[in-house]
């Protein structure tokens, strides 16, 4: 009879190890695989997104991501972490390109600003507030461009006040090609 109670708590013990093991690798394996495309330039370094229409400058010491298996999206997070700068190439003007991204971001009833960057290309951006901290929106391009540059900029644990200028320096390194 003890032989029999034994080998059950063996058992267990053995379905809790594995259980532990599995949830150990559940939570570590997710992050690293974000990380295995991560990058931190030690200068300011231009980088591609999707097929090298649309490039930006990666600030020194900002770490570059890319989604694994998706060369379409490139994410610049600042050296704090609280910054995060999405850049996705969108087929269409720039009016097309910030129309999507106001509607995939409920922010139809903004008021955009449209300016001239010093590369000549457009950018339209708006500013949201959301319960973490804010989100600045922006496209680039131009109004006949086949592609532009969409851009989602998110702050957490802080204001975009306090990130404005280094969202302004990123926007105006970025270049898309026609």
């Amino acid at each position: 009879m003890k032989s029999g109670t034994a080998l059950v708590l063996a058992c267990v013990g053995a379905i809790g190890a594995a259980a532990g093991i599995a949830l150990a690798a559940a939570v570590a394996v997710p992050p690293s695989l974000a990380n295995l495309n991560a990058t931190v330039h030690p200068a300011p370094t231009e980088v591609a997104v999707a097929e090298e229409a649309v490039r930006v400058t990666a600030p020194a010491g900002w770490v570059v991501r890319r989604p694994p298996f998706d060369d379409d999206e490139l994410t610049l997070t600042s050296p704090d972490g609280r910054l995060e700068i999405a850049v996705t190439e969108v087929g269409g003007g720039f009016d097309t390109a910030f129309a999507d991204l106001a509607r995939a971001n409920d922010a139809q009833d903004s008021a955009p600003v449209t300016e001239t960057l010093s590369s000549g290309a457009r950018a339209r951006h708006t500013e949201i507030a959301d319960a973490a901290g804010g989100i600045v929106l922006a496209a680039v391009g131009d109004e006949r461009g086949p592609v532009s540059a969409g851009i989602v900029a998110r702050v957490t644990d802080g204001a975009v006040a306090d990130y404005r200028y280094a969202i302004a320096e990123v926007l105006d390194t970025v270049r898309v090609t026609s």
